[in-house]
């Protein structure tokens, strides 16, 4: 690590807000290299009795990018982090927006270059890969409908965009979640995953079921998903069997379901909680997300490996910016 780094994580250690950003940002960019593999035996080809976070090689079945760099869905959290930095701390909708209109869709953007190579079908291609939900996001922009998210999105774009804006308790948060996904289900499980972070956050005993008390009346279909998880983990089932069982692709409400399975398992062990659930496959990235975000802010930044931090790309560029907003 730097010096220059290693002197702004010892600045920023007390605050549970800057670990809980960097937290999700580090566990996205760490899975990276083996999301979406779908297959227990690929995995075990490629890993071996290895550790899996940044793998030395991109593997994901569908697109190859450099070591340190975030998914669509990290990305998605570094944009709404600028546009938070860029105005003072001030949550603004429209210049966050503005900042996922540039990264995601000007004609220059390595995710739209990328996206035109899609088209001839040859897999894996070079550059990172857009999600549904942001080239939704993009028509409908350029089409003036709002809130411009997708209805259809039913993955964790909403509440990685949201992020942001979320860790400072702004109820607020969830009109940023609809700049992706405007999909009520898909906005249910946010609200739900807002609550459970802030609770870890504000050292609540049992923060997942705390958040579930506080929101079964209002939500009984997720309520009932989070019993589902608790009697899953209590049956003596692998992570790796909860994974599947709830579902290892994008989609909720399986993503979010897998996510508290590591959450209840590892409780605040950040790096066996990152680690397992890269190893359990799928959308790793997006549930690293969540995960991150939640036990980072129970155990602070010093809970993340420095080998770790100093991997991500733009690194430096990512606290400053975390510090901008939640000094």
């Amino acid at each position: 690590m730097t010096s220059k780094l290693a002197g702004m994580i010892k600045d920023v250690t007390p605050n549970k807000k800057v670990a809980a950003i960097l937290g999700a940002i580090v566990a996205d960019a760490a899975s990276l290299p083996l999301e979406w593999i779908y297959k227990d035996d690929k995995m075990k080809e490629i890993v071996g009795d290895s550790n899996p976070e940044f793998w030395k090689e991109c593997h994901v079945p569908f697109y190859t990018v450099p070591l340190g760099v975030s998914s669509c869905y990290g990305d998605e959290t570094r944009m709404g982090l600028k546009a938070l930095a860029g105005s003072a701390g001030q949550p603004n909708l429209d210049s966050t927006s503005q900042e996922l209109c540039t990264h995601f869709g000007a004609p220059d953007s390595p995710y739209q270059v990328a996206l035109a190579k899609r088209a001839d079908k040859k897999y894996p291609v070079p550059g990172p890969w857009i999600n549904g939900g942001v080239i939704q996001f993009l028509k409908n922009k350029e089409a003036g409908t709002n809130p411009p998210g997708s209805g259809d999105c039913e993955d964790n774009d909403g509440y990685a965009v949201s992020l942001p804006v979320s860790l400072q308790n702004n109820p607020d948060f969830v009109n940023f979640a609809k700049l992706l996904t405007t999909n009520e289900m898909t906005l249910q499980h946010c609200k739900m995953q807002n609550k459970i972070l802030q609770n870890y956050l504000q050292g609540v005993e049992d923060p997942i079921k705390s958040a579930q008390s506080a929101l079964s009346a209002e939500m009984p279909e997720v309520s009932k998903q989070i019993d589902e998880v608790y009697q899953a983990v209590e049956s003596g089932k692998t992570l790796g069997e909860i994974v599947e069982h709830f579902g290892k692709a994008c989609s909720l409400p399986g993503s979010f379901q897998g996510s508290l399975a590591v959450l209840i398992i590892y409780k605040d062990d950040y790096v066996s909680a990152i680690r397992k659930n890269i190893l359990s496959g799928g959308d790793c990235c997006s549930r690293g997300l969540f995960i991150g975000a939640c036990i980072a802010a129970k155990v602070g930044v010093e809970g993340i490996p420095y080998e770790w931090l100093e991997k991500v790309d733009g690194i430096e560029g990512i606290v400053e910016a975390a510090v901008k907003v939640y000094h």
